[in-house]
């Protein structure tokens, strides 16, 4: 189990690690440090990550092409991102 992690997160994170579908997990207003956010990152590459957050340190946490800065964002480019990410 991971150091800092709940027995039932980790219980969570094995079943999304293992499932045979696409799936979507959204870290919403992450503003706290990077290393909360990773302690629940799921192994795989099954799924899709979408973070928000107004902390620019979770940039180090994902790809350079992964990321991008959004100050403004109206109610349909947001719903039309959500669907590119989760692969709809």
């Amino acid at each position: 189990m991971l150091s800092g992690v709940s027995y039932s997160a980790f219980i969570v994170m094995q079943w999304m690690t293992n499932l045979k579908i696409k799936w979507l997990l959204i870290f919403d207003n992450a503003d706290g440090s990077p290393e909360l956010v990773e302690n629940f990152l799921p192994a795989g590459d099954k799924g899709n990550i979408l973070i928000t957050s107004r902390n620019p340190e979770h940039q180090r946490i994902v790809s350079p092409e992964n990321s991008s800065e959004v100050l403004v964002m109206s109610k349909d480019t947001a719903i039309e991102l959500l669907l590119k990410a989760s692969g709809l």
